[in-house]
């Protein structure tokens, strides 16, 4: 297998994409550090999950926004698997709402989750990750690269996040260590109930997207792990985008929309006959 011999810290494992990103990468060969912050059931019931694969799970808790709670985590590395050669940054938090009614606790609470705690979590990493030469993965959103309504903290956020992924990637080359990042367009996760009208999201999806439907957790692990693996090599400091090809001529303002009243289309053999409103 792949991964074989190799441990990977996900944080956020133990759930949504987290949680599919441990089972690829279990089914691959490689042991898994599953990083949360206090829902100890469903780390519990993702931990035997992956054990029934036949890979060792170690399960570390604690809050990665604070330098204590990284401690803490890692101490716990420490005393148990005391490995790492995979870090996926996987853990996320945002705040809905327009640039002009951010308030400052919201946004600080994004920039805390997906931007502070990914630089304390691998720095505490690095020493593991220069061991060997190790690789890390961060999951990132469409929403780095482009507007939607209301998604400034987390869009932000997270566009910094890919920054700083790609500063890792340049300071630590030198290290072996790979840093990459994968930035997913909408995906069926209880995220997608942060937006107004989750509906309209799933409808504008399914309809604009090459694809033409939502995207499930399995559609950017699969990129996630490959980015983990040899196969990506080649691949440094770079944000693959992963999206289902909404980016081809899209309207983010539907989202707005309570309901999808549908548009009269109008179709013509002759590119001609159709009025674009602009100068010809």
């Amino acid at each position: 297998m792949q991964l074989e011999g190799k441990v990977a810290l996900v944080t956020g494992g133990t759930r949504g994409i987290g949680l599919e990103i441990s089972h690829r990468l279990a089914d691959r060969g490689a042991d898994l550090i599953l990083a949360y912050k206090k829902d100890v059931e469903n780390a519990k019931a993702a931990k035997d999950a992956l054990e029934a694969k036949g890979r060792r799970v170690q399960l570390v808790a604690g809050d990665l926004r604070k330098p204590e709670g990284v401690t803490a985590l890692f101490d716990q590395v420490r005393e148990g698997l005391d490995q790492i050669d995979i870090l996926v940054l996987n853990a996320a938090f945002g705040t809905m709402g327009e640039v002009e009614r951010m308030g400052r606790f919201s946004w600080r609470a994004s920039y805390d989750t997906n931007v502070l705690s990914p630089m304390l979590t691998a720095q505490a990493a690095l020493p593991w990750l220069k061991r060997k030469g190790g690789v890390i993965t961060a999951t990132s959103t469409l929403g780095a690269h482009t507007a939607y309504p209301t998604y400034v903290a987390i869009g932000s956020s997270k566009a910094a996040m890919e920054s700083l992924v790609k500063y890792m990637a340049f300071e630590w080359a030198k290290y072996g260590i790979r840093a990459n990042s994968v930035a997913a367009g909408p995906v069926e996760t209880r995220a997608i109930d942060w937006f107004r009208y989750p509906e309209a999201v799933r409808i504008f999806t399914a309809r604009k997207g090459l694809a033409g439907r939502m995207g499930m957790p399995a559609d950017i692990a699969d990129v996630a792990v490959w980015l983990c693996t040899d196969e990506s090599r080649w691949i440094w400091g770079q944000s693959i985008v992963a999206e289902g090809g909404i980016l081809v001529g899209v309207d983010y303002e539907e989202w707005q929309a309570p309901a999808d009243e549908g548009t009269d289309e109008t179709t013509a053999s002759d590119p001609a006959e159709v009025s674009t409103g602009g100068a010809a």
